[in-house]
């Protein structure tokens, strides 16, 4: 019998739920895309695409779209991922319709690449290839001076969001692969993250930070005053952070004394052109030594997973 491909309609996500449940062996992948559902503003019914065969779903895969700094400009993107297939069905060709399909879909819309981090040995036979890697800010918290100014710690805030977007912009201004948050209230806090807004006690603003609950991690930090982002750091005391070393934290905030940034190419960082030339600049670059490897940060739902 032959596949139908399809978006996702109403009345479709129990089985989503149970392709992904089945093909991962957990519910990490589904509950990505329940939350993506439910809070991201990104979130297109037609690109989150359902095979299947008969009246049982036999895959699914989701494309988001996304805004992405590339050389300086924005482009139109989209990320692929979770993709899942039942165990029994894999192996068949119902992965690959899938992320054709999705192409071809995208080609449609005007989106010039798709990105992904994922399996190097399969992606690359779809069409991707390893461009861009991972930033990483690690911090010597035996050197990192102590805070000298109390802070406090308060909930973001929809009036907080205009800063954010303006500060994330500024955060991803010369890194590629930057992929953009917008004005959804939703892109910036959702249940089990732990997003807070730093604030003096004059109420100003002096960063945001990201991290995960009960982890001791703190993913990303954005601020607009040097000193200020500083401060966060030394109360915090974060061992890393995940930030580009061409990023305005990197670039204005820190101190070679107790912090260093990095970013390193990785495999499993792929990326394939629906509109051709589209990486063509980019890579040039990387491979001249002219620009590092991209990094990019997924939306919320990926990092509460």
């Amino acid at each position: 019998m032959s596949i139908e491909l399809r978006g996702e309609r109403a009345g479709d996500e129990d089985a989503i739920d149970e392709v992904n449940c089945r093909a991962f062996g957990n519910m990490d992948e589904a509950n990505i895309i329940r939350l993506m559902r439910q809070y991201s503003p990104l979130f297109d019914r037609k690109f989150s695409i359902t095979a299947w065969d008969g009246d049982q779903m036999v895959g699914h895969a989701l494309f988001t779209p996304a805004r992405l700094r590339l050389m300086g400009s924005m482009i139109s993107a989209m990320a692929l991922g979770p993709i899942a297939v039942l165990p029994e069905r894999q192996k068949t060709g119902i992965g690959g319709q899938m992320i054709r399909y999705g192409h071809d879909l995208g080609r449609r819309e005007g989106v010039a690449l798709a990105f992904l981090y994922g399996h190097p040995s399969y992606y690359p036979r779809h069409g991707y290839r390893a461009c861009f890697g991972f930033g990483k800010v690690t911090v010597d918290t035996d050197r990192l001076p102590a805070a000298t100014r109390k802070l406090r710690t308060m909930p973001v805030r929809p009036a907080d969001v205009p800063w954010l977007v303006e500060r994330h912009a500024a955060e991803w201004a010369d890194v590629d692969f930057g992929w953009l948050w917008g004005e959804s209230p939703h892109e910036w806090w959702i249940p089990g993250l732990n997003a807070m807004m730093w604030r003096t006690d004059d109420g100003r603003r002096a960063a945001y930070t990201l991290g995960l609950p009960g982890r001791g991690r703190c993913k990303m930090l954005l601020a607009d005053d040097p000193a200020l982002a500083r401060e966060v750091i030394a109360t915090i005391r974060p061992a890393a952070l995940e930030h580009h070393p061409a990023g305005w934290l990197a670039r204005d905030a820190l101190d070679g004394e107790w912090a260093t940034a990095e970013a390193k190419p990785s495999n499993a960082a792929m990326a394939c052109e629906l509109q051709e030339g589209a990486l063509r600049p980019y890579l040039e670059a990387v491979e001249s030594g002219r620009r590092s490897p991209g990094f990019t940060l997924f939306p919320l739902p990926f990092l509460a997973c």
